[in-house]
């Protein structure tokens, strides 16, 4: 009986540990913007026009007048806008848009608006 417990309990722990390194995680996806190149007048303006917290918010009243490339033009080159829509994006007041944002308003991004505004960035922000 003494030889026959250390016995099962290395079987029971060789069985365990084998099946454990069988296990396998699917192959990650890798995201690029390699045939993606979005452009502020076809796909930002739209995301900007649609997600922002009030609605015409950035046509006057909050800082940054976004309704044209120009008004935007300043905060992409400091990289205001890539601070607030994408690396402070769970902020819930700097991030935009803020969880603050009316109940019939967007309070997040979309995972494809967030690829599109990244994608847009990083391209260098074409206008047209």
């Amino acid at each position: 009986m003494r030889l026959f417990l250390p016995l099962a309990l290395s079987f029971a722990g060789i069985l365990f540990f084998n099946t454990c390194t069988k296990d396998s995680l699917p192959e990650p996806t890798a995201t690029t913007c390699d045939n993606t190149t979005p452009t502020y007048d076809a796909e930002i303006r739209p995301i900007i026009e649609r997600t922002c917290a009030y609605s015409g918010c950035h046509l006057g009243g909050a800082p940054g007048v976004y309704d044209s490339y120009g008004g935007l033009r300043a905060d992409l080159e400091s990289g205001l806008f890539r601070q607030r829509v994408i690396l402070r994006r769970s902020d819930p007041n700097v991030g935009m848009p803020p969880d603050y944002s009316p109940e019939d308003r967007p309070r997040n991004l979309t995972d494809e608006e967030l690829f599109m505004v990244e994608c847009w960035l990083d391209s260098g922000f074409p206008e047209n």
